[in-house]
């Protein structure tokens, strides 16, 4: 070849250049494609080392610009032709990362532009080396975007980090679009807002689920933090504190599962139109648990109830809203003023409806649906009573003292006077047992001034006592085998007596007092006979 010529491999570099350029400017991408193909074959024969003679068609750049630039015209043209794997092949093939870095950024807006989710999330794509760009660049996406984008950035890091068994970026993820749909949730109307807490109750099973797929000593996320090398999925190596590296911010399942009955609280005022917004995920006031009694959402206040307080607080609380219930059972109550509307059956959680699938998505995690049997004040008492009377067994008592002091001429319903009278035959005998025994049913009824259902209450104790079968009185004469309320019926005693005095009621007081009377001279009769008959055995 003369000196001062081209060689053959420039000139093949020169033309396929020029060819490539042709083409695409007639939008014939596959044609430019193949030139530019075709051109990569002679870089490294054109740009070579070269004899001093010879000149060269880009004599200021190197090998591997050159090769950047065509790597990344080829990206450029399998993706117009939506061949995203041989577009992926160019970028990882493209030896100049700046280029490279550009085209990757191009590739994810793309993928996320055309809706191409598959590619970017299932495994179809390895992005080998270059995953954390692809989080990177998701990431900053969905914090500059709202809940609404379709697809959601966080959503599809979600769906890329499980598919890549990154439990706790994938956890990470999904907790950032809650919390950006909280931020959201504030301003919008009571419908808007009831379907953006739906979705947040997505995201945060979403996260909680994926949470539990990590060991229990890690845990935990930290959506403070931007960078993402705190979030490796590698557990941290030995000697290290595990508890050490966790800052204020982290939140953990237990914190997850406190924010989630929050928000299942907040979505279900918001169905009721009432606007109550819960501040971070620690132990809410006592006035959020009114609210929700208030507004008859009982399963959520229990919820609330049971995952926040224990000990005596949880006590304190159920006394609470039990006698809120107690009170809407009475029409003439003087008891605090209580808004709502009789029990509306909720559910803990609820399937996504179709209107909230259709803006935001679903990430498919909602149970069956559960109802209330109660369908009257009455009812919904005897329900709740019978299912957390076993938190408080005292429970009964403070219903039954409620309902009295709000009205002291109501009847007792009979399923809360069975709940006094529910002694175990043939444990003990007398009015006593546990802490809501016949006794305490007897002391409410004389101190709100029940007296006819007072006597009638401890005669049917002691005619019961008295007739006891053959096996029975064996035991019965046995020590301490029995016990009445002798101070509580001294008392009634004496306020039949006053009664009388005052000449309120004297007839109904004296037949009353004579019943008691009676009865008393029985029973004590029979313990006198029990006490002798106990004193012979032990002299024999």
């Amino acid at each position: 070849m003369p000196a001062g010529c081209l060689s053959a491999a420039e000139w093949k570099l020169h033309y396929y250049q020029w060819a490539m350029q042709i083409f695409e400017q007639y939008s014939l991408s596959e044609g430019a494609c193949q030139f530019a193909l075709a051109a990569l074959e002679q870089v490294d024969e054109a740009l070579g080392p070269i004899d001093v003679n010879s000149r060269r068609v880009t004599p200021n750049e190197s090998a591997t610009t050159v090769k950047g630039r065509l790597w990344a015209n080829v990206f450029k043209f399998t993706l117009d032709l939506n061949n995203f794997y041989d577009a992926y092949c160019a970028i990882v093939s493209n030896p100049d990362e700046e280029s490279k870095y550009i085209c990757m950024r191009r590739f994810i807006i793309v993928l996320y532009e055309r809706g191409s989710f598959k590619v970017l999330c299932d495994g179809q794509i390895p992005f080998i080396g270059l995953a954390e760009k692809v989080e990177r660049e998701l990431a900053w996406k969905g914090r500059h975007s709202d809940s609404s984008a379709k697809p959601n950035p966080f959503k599809l890091l979600y769906a890329f980090e499980m598919h890549q068994h990154n439990w706790r970026r994938a956890a990470t993820y999904i907790y950032l679009y809650s919390a950006q749909l909280r931020t959201e949730a504030a301003s919008k109307d009571h419908w808007h807002r009831s379907l953006l807490l739906q979705e947040r109750l997505n995201g945060l099973s979403a996260a909680i689920n994926a949470l539990h797929l990590v060991h229990p000593a890690y845990a935990w996320i930290d959506p403070l933090l931007e960078d993402s090398s705190v979030m490796k999925e590698h557990y941290p190596t030995a000697g290290i504190d595990v508890h050490a590296q966790r800052s204020q911010s982290y939140v953990d399942v237990e914190k997850l599962d406190n924010e989630f009955v929050l928000t299942s609280a907040e979505y279900f005022l918001s169905l009721a139109n009432i606007n109550w917004t819960f501040t971070g995920n620690e132990k809410p006031t006592p006035d959020a648990v009114d609210v929700l009694v208030q507004a008859g959402l009982y399963d959520m206040a229990f919820t609330v109830i049971l995952k926040f307080w224990k000990g005596s607080e949880l006590k304190r609380e159920l006394e609470r809203v039990f006698m809120a219930m107690s009170f809407k059972c009475c029409a003439n109550r003087v008891g605090p003023p209580l808004v709502g509307n009789d029990l509306k059956p909720h559910v803990l959680l609820l399937t996504p409806s179709k209107d909230a699938v259709g803006i935001y998505g679903s990430l498919d995690m909602g149970p069956p649906t559960q109802q209330s049997r109660g369908n009257t004040n009455w009812e919904t008492l005897e329900l709740y009573l019978e299912k957390y009377n076993r938190f408080h067994p005292s429970l009964p008592v403070v219903v039954a003292e409620t309902l009295l002091s709000a009205d002291p001429q109501i009847e007792l319903p009979l399923w809360l006077v069975q709940m006094f009278k529910g002694v175990q035959k043939g444990s003990v005998w007398g009015m006593t047992s546990n802490e809501v025994n016949p006794a305490s049913l007897f002391r409410l009824y004389v101190d709100y001034g029940r007296y006819t259902e007072a006597v009638n209450l401890l005669l049917e104790y002691i005619e019961s006592f008295a007739s006891m079968g053959p096996a029975d009185i064996v035991r019965r004469k046995r020590p301490s085998a029995i016990w009445f309320p002798y101070t509580t019926i001294e008392r009634l005693w004496c306020q039949l007596d006053e009664r009388i005095g005052r000449g309120h009621m004297v007839h109904q007081c004296q037949n009353l007092k004579k019943l008691l009377q009676g009865a008393l001279l029985s029973h004590l009769n029979l313990l006198r006979v029990d006490s002798d008959d106990v004193q012979s055995s032990a002299t024999c």
